[in-house]
């Protein structure tokens, strides 16, 4: 059980950030779910669709993020089928879900939804939520209020679903020892590396052989839809820098906004701490902090007491010394104790998270208006950025209206806000190299049927808080079937490369039969080609091999009395490995009881997502599920 938690831990990650995310991603493309030529069913659950929309969507975000993960290892790395059946797999338990949420009932209250909204970062202006931002982001994003707060309400009813089962989630001593065994646990290990390039330059490939590769994946080999755009940028730093600005209206500013260059009262101060780590020690605590306040009063040194006595690391070499701060940048007990002391005062025991505090006030610095010369800069700074701000809201909002009403043209809407319209490159779905075109909710839209096919302006898209963009198509480049001339370069590449990769996995094999037969030992292996490294003890958190060689390692059986186990495993540069694994130490509780709170916290955790997990693929196999064909062959519209 506890393998298969440590197994879905990284699955829970991935769940929490999905839902830290989600009100971003609301903002992007859920309008295309309901637009297209016609709707294209991939697969049915229970009697509900998922439609080719959905499941392009998703695909193809994957597919970007994978393609930025690996580079030029995609094609590699990522194999097709296998990610179109994850993608397949995860809309099919999404809906499972939302079915069962339904189906009892599940609600979520207007008060829980707009509690989750409000708290949102991207809703929020100076730290509170901002209606006017909030319908401002939503209209430059095509959605309506309604539609976007339905959206927020299923994915929470979802979210829900998880935490039901999560909620019950429990563990026990046992449990904690045997994660702390595997958690912590050390493998003694030398491993051989097969380099696979001597065989790939050895490799022999033939016209044939390119030929029969280029028939067989010649949807690889097509050169992706493109489209040119047109588009109209309006920046608030453009707009900054075009702003009017003379010493007169600086001064006004300036006077009319003191507080922003007044440097607030900072105060230096000391401190002795006495660490509490338990409620058993707090009565000695009390104890050592009333011996020094005794020395104190006996006329003691400060400084010399807490080098003596204090637990800060960072201050006791200094005497206690803190430094200059200003108020609320220490925890709120020490931080009012101080603002409220005299100069060179020592303070009564100030209680906080971190024990007991003795705080002597050594400086008070107190607040200061910056003159206008010194600041001068940063008012023009502020000031032009203030102008900037209102005028931009302004102009968007007419940018969006006049790109709305006169759709067949951006021409009217540049002229309205004084802005020329620009150009962008050739690019394809998966965007190009500027802030427009790669932009996720750009590509969105340039590919859209309003956009694309159409021929329609977009509403305003936010590429950034400062940045909106309206853009239009104005070429379209269809997809071509590139000829075996222009990619057979390519191709005795690809080949040469699959002839290293097996012949470094067979001779990989053939040294792991040599150990098992113990014809040799590892090192006398080692020769071109075959790297040979005593690696020793190494644990499972370690920087020392590739994260994939280290779950190898630690997935390969472990030796029985004294006996070495020998394993083989492909990395994913395509070089082959032989891992020797020669004795196991099983980890240990850590001593470190804040350390041992967290393993426990943890455990809970990943017990819950296991559970929830479980769970849901319960409900998925219970379900009438039917995976239609064209999922796994299924291309966006060109």
């Amino acid at each position: 059980m506890l393998q298969s938690i440590r197994d879905h831990a990284q699955g829970w990650i991935a769940w929490v950030i999905v839902g830290l995310i989600i009100l971003t991603f609301a903002l992007f493309g859920i309008d295309q779910y309901a637009k297209g030529d016609k709707i294209v069913v991939v697969a049915e659950v229970n009697g509900e669709d998922v439609t080719a929309n959905e499941f392009l969507t998703l695909y193809s975000r994957q597919q970007a993020r994978l393609k930025n993960q690996f580079g030029e290892m995609y094609d590699q790395v990522v194999k097709d089928e296998q990610l179109r059946d994850e993608v397949m797999d995860a809309l099919i338990e999404s809906e499972v879900v939302r079915q069962w949420a339904d189906s009892h009932n599940m609600m979520i209250s207007n008060q829980q939804l707009s509690a989750t909204i409000e708290s949102a970062e991207v809703f929020q202006k100076d730290g509170q939520f901002d209606q006017q931002r909030y319908q401002d982001i939503l209209l430059q994003n095509g959605l309506n209020v309604a539609r976007f707060e339905h959206e927020q309400r299923q994915f929470l009813i979802e979210n829900q679903n998880r935490q039901l089962t999560m909620a019950s989630a429990i563990s026990n001593d046992t449990q904690l020892a045997q994660l702390a065994a595997l958690q912590f646990q050390q493998r003694n290990v030398s491993y051989l590396r097969v380099d696979q390039r001597p065989f790939m330059q050895e490799a022999q490939i033939t016209d044939d052989e390119i030929q029969a590769y280029y028939n067989q994946h010649k949807d690889d080999f097509i050169t992706p839809e493109q489209v040119v755009l047109s588009y109209v940028l309006l920046s608030k730093k453009d707009l900054a820098d075009k702003v009017s600005v003379d010493e007169a209206t600086l001064k006004r500013y300036y006077q009319d906004n003191k507080d922003q260059f007044t440097q607030p009262e900072k105060r230096q101060a000391s401190h002795i701490l006495v660490k509490v780590d338990a409620e058993s020690q707090d009565a000695e605590a009390q104890k050592t902090i009333k011996e020094i306040q005794a020395k104190l009063a006996d006329g003691q040194d400060f400084a010399a007491l807490a080098k003596a006595y204090s637990d800060d690391p960072g201050s006791a070499n200094m005497g206690g010394d803190l430094g200059l701060f200003q108020q609320g940048m220490m925890v709120p007990a020490f931080d009012k104790a101080v603002f409220s002391m005299k100069l060179n005062e020592i303070s009564t025991p100030v209680k906080t998270e971190f024990g007991y505090h003795l705080i002597k006030l050594t400086k008070i610095q107190p607040k200061k208006i910056q003159p206008f010369a010194e600041v001068k800069a940063e008012a023009e700074t502020l000031y032009r950025r203030q102008q900037a701000d209102k005028q931009y809201f302004d102009e968007l909002e007419q940018l969006n209206t006049i790109a709305y009403e006169q759709a067949d043209s951006l021409i009217p809407a540049a002229d309205a806000v004084g802005l020329k319209i620009q150009t962008t490159e050739p690019f394809s779905r998966v965007g190009g190299d500027d802030e427009v075109t790669s932009n996720a909710k750009v590509l969105s839209a340039a590919f859209s049927e309003d956009v694309k096919k159409s021929g329609l302006n977009s509403t305003a898209i936010e590429i950034s808080p400062d940045t909106s963009v309206v853009i239009r198509v104005k070429k379209v480049i269809d997809e071509k079937q590139q000829s075996l001339a222009d990619v057979k370069v390519d191709i005795e590449k690809i080949l040469k490369r699959k002839a290293g990769v097996k012949a470094s996995a067979e001779l990989a094999k053939t040294l792991r039969e040599k150990l098992l037969k113990g014809e040799q030992k590892m090192a006398d292996l080692e020769k071109d080609g075959v790297e040979y490294s005593n690696v020793g003890w190494l644990e499972r958190e370690n920087q020392r091999v590739l994260p994939q060689l280290t779950q190898a390692i630690f997935k390969a059986p472990k030796p029985k009395e004294g006996q070495s186990t020998y394993t083989t495993y492909a990395l994913p540069t395509g070089d082959s490995v032989v891992i020797e694994v020669s004795a196991v130490k099983e980890g240990s509780l850590p001593d470190d009881k804040a350390q041992l709170a967290q393993m426990k916290a943890a455990l809970v955790q990943l017990a819950g997502v296991s559970e929830a997990d479980a769970r849901i693929k319960a409900m998925v196999a219970a379900a009438d599920i039917e995976r239609k064909e064209n999922y796994k062959t299924i291309k966006s519209a060109r």
